[in-house]
């Protein structure tokens, strides 16, 4: 696979597992997931109500329709987080708290987003992947605020948010991509671009002037597809012409 899909879809899980157990109320102490009754299962599967670090990564992956190396990646970057936070913790101490579980879980997270590798020169692609990761699940999703928190009040900016709209998801995406202020000025263009591209996918989708439009006035199934048609003109644009074939 091109190193460059790997990094991005990393960064996918990370990131969007981050979103879930930033939500207290989807958290658990288990490591993995749990139903509505408390008992242990897969993050990825349906009937998961309540998710751990692993089960949070796992259900991201389901999402991102990601490889099981991408997800052990994924994985390991989030272990080698975890030490780091855990060495340095001066909270209370988790083992006995669960709120303070809960905040190192996230810091952990954070942790590993902080260390991740990026790509040099973020495109709209990358842009894209991430943002559909994070608003593939309708209870990921949000409408009238670029992010919702846990009580679903309406945040003016990404740090506290489980939620997203369309707008939302892009910039949050294009704040992880770049590194620092000056690498997401960078990046800029490649904002504009996805932008403009989900504007054309709204307006195929729904005759809609705009992508945050469709995203205020439809459904959350028409988002998603609103990101894949989007993607699939990404990709095309980025193909190699038939003189750039060996």
């Amino acid at each position: 696979m091109n190193p460059r899909t790997d990094i991005v879809e990393v960064a996918a899980l990370l990131v969007a597992a981050r979103t879930i157990v930033a939500d207290p109320a989807r958290w658990c102490a288990y490591p993995h997931a749990l139903d509505a009754n408390g008992h242990r299962c897969e993050g990825r599967a349906n009937k998961s109500v309540y998710w751990g670090a692993l089960g949070a990564l796992d259900r991201a992956a389901a999402d991102a329709d990601a490889s099981h190396n991408t997800f052990l990646e994924a994985r390991r970057q989030v272990n080698q987080a975890s030490v780091g936070v855990a060495e340095s913790w001066s909270g209370t101490a988790w083992v006995l708290d669960y709120d303070a579980a809960h905040s190192m879980t996230v810091a952990i997270f954070d942790e590993a987003i902080r260390a991740m590798l990026r790509p040099e020169a973020p495109g709209a692609v990358d842009i894209l992947a991430i943002a559909r990761t994070l608003i593939f699940r309708p209870d990921r999703w949000a409408q009238g605020a670029i992010a919702l928190d846990s009580k679903g009040r309406a945040l003016t900016a990404f740090d506290g948010g489980c939620r997203f709209c369309a707008a939302g998801a892009v910039g949050l995406s294009a704040e992880v991509l770049g590194r620092d202020d000056a690498a997401r000025r960078r990046i800029g263009p490649a904002v504009d671009r996805a932008g403009r591209l989900l504007d054309c996918a709204a307006f195929k989708l729904g005759a809609f002037e705009s992508y945050i439009g469709l995203n205020e006035h439809d459904t959350h199934a028409n988002v998603v597809a609103m990101f894949d048609h989007a993607l699939a003109m990404a990709h095309a644009e980025d193909a190699p012409g038939p003189e750039a074939s060996p």
